[in-house]
């Protein structure tokens, strides 16, 4: 089996820091409201894993969140994509 090893890093203020190469691809879509599609390419996808564990080990409860389409766009069904923690 492969293993992949993410690091995730943080800035002084602890959010995650969420920097995506190449040129990532990632959308979603609600077939049904049982159904969550989400696609991307490997950098998109990758995007996307980093920024859900970054969000999992932020440690404060100050509200913030990662709107990944704003950040880079990657988003082509123009759509929200909102990520944060509930604790």
């Amino acid at each position: 089996m492969k293993r992949v090893k993410i690091e995730i890093e943080y800035n002084k203020q602890g959010f995650p820091i969420l920097e995506g190469s190449g040129n990532p691809y990632l959308s979603f879509s609600l077939g049904s409201p049982n159904d969550l599609c989400i696609e991307g390419n490997q950098e998109g996808l990758l995007l996307l894993a980093k920024a859900l564990l970054g969000m999992a080990e932020y440690e404060n409860n100050d509200g913030y969140h990662v709107h990944l389409d704003d950040l880079y766009k990657i988003n082509s069904a123009d759509k929200t994509f909102t990520i944060r923690k509930n604790k």
